[in-house]
């Protein structure tokens, strides 16, 4: 008589010190809960995995593990992110990829060629490998990160069954203390060399801080002239999402100057549904409007390695220098941390001198 072969659940409860992890089966009509306790989730997959293992050899099921290279594993984890990532981010993660698939090929493939037979030193050369395709520490990490990622999902599904990357330490490089913005002057220079269709465009950047993608999916739908204030919101068409902001905190009012207002009054009948067209009269594409800025940096007088990103920084730094408290330039930016607005400290006026001076010693 065969047996069921049931589907091991791995669950949690939430617990004061953190997730207590259980296994949940059912087995020849009955239920089955396994507590595992107060462990990392990796472990708690390598759990399930033990256990599903030892369920097939009960039932005489003796067919075994499949092995991978992780060069398959790092295709199965691109799979998985394709389902749940934006597109945006899915092109990161390609970089990602090619540099690790790279990084491979240059230690041996040989030694990659079962996941589950991997050692330590042969993933430390490998991360070290990887660290060396890049300068940057930014990018070192997000490579770091992106072979651990890998990695857990190989234990995920099945193919390792241990961590093997514990001496592999990720650390996000400390903030920056300053950040890039253009000064008024460079954006008049920036302003005479562009096109004079995207000039206003490139204007509305600086007096929103909107981003690229916000900026292009601006619908009339989100436009309040009677409040004076722009709405980002999601892009959704006959009921299928099309864009989405960044993050939740994205979603946002912006208000709007007198200026912004102008700007939007001159696309007025250009377009029913899109605020900023293209000059055929189009959804504009995000690399018509980067490369239009890119051209103008490029014949202006001013750093060619500011992007029409900066403008965004510039619409916060101009507040921060005017004073503007910290908390609210991170709404109007849509931040989901405070920390991310705190780069535009330095640029906020202050009595903190005056204040110490008064310290007697």
């Amino acid at each position: 008589m065969s047996r069921e072969i049931p589907d091991v659940i791995l669950r949690y409860d939430k617990r004061k010190k953190g997730n207590s992890y259980y296994l949940d089966y059912h087995l020849n009509g009955e239920r089955y809960k396994e507590r595992i306790g107060f462990v990392t989730k990796n472990q708690a997959n390598q759990a399930r995995s033990k256990k599903i293992d030892e369920l097939l050899n009960q039932a005489g099921i003796t067919t075994g593990r499949k092995s991978i290279s992780l060069t398959q594993a790092i295709e199965i984890h691109m799979g998985i992110k394709k389902r749940n990532v934006r597109e945006s981010t899915l092109k990161k993660y390609r970089a990602n990829k090619y540099h690790l698939v790279e990084a491979i090929k240059d230690v041996g493939e040989k030694h990659f060629k079962d996941v589950a037979t991997i050692s330590e030193a042969q993933f430390q050369l490998l991360a070290d490998t990887l660290k060396s395709r890049t300068k940057s520490d930014h990018r070192k990490n997000n490579l770091l990160v992106f072979l651990k990622a890998v990695e857990n999902t190989a234990i995920r599904k099945g193919y390792m069954q241990r961590k093997i990357s514990a001496d592999i330490k990720t650390k996000k490089p400390d903030p920056k203390l300053k950040v890039q913005y253009f000064t008024k002057t460079e954006l008049q220079e920036v302003w005479k060399c562009s096109d004079k269709f995207y000039t206003d465009y490139f204007k509305f950047f600086v007096l929103t801080g909107l981003r690229l993608g916000e900026f292009i999916h601006l619908k009339w739908d989100n436009v309040d002239f009677e409040n004076k204030v722009i709405s980002i919101e999601k892009y959704m068409e006959d009921g299928e999402l099309i864009w989405e902001p960044k993050t939740k905190s994205s979603i946002r009012n912006v208000p709007l100057s007198v200026e912004a207002i102008d700007i939007l009054r001159k696309q007025e009948g250009k377009d029913d549904i899109f605020v900023f067209t293209s000059k055929r009269g189009m959804k504009l594409h995000p690399n018509t409007v980067y490369g239009a800025f890119k051209r103008a940096v490029g014949k202006a007088k001013v750093s060619e390695d500011k992007t029409i990103h900066t403008l965004r920084h510039t619409f916060a730094s101009q507040l921060a220098q005017k004073g503007v408290e910290l908390y609210k330039i991170g709404t109007y930016l849509g931040h989901s941390k405070s920390e991310t607005t705190r780069i535009y400290a330095h640029l906020s006026p202050s009595d903190d001198a005056e204040v110490l001076g008064q310290i007697e010693v």
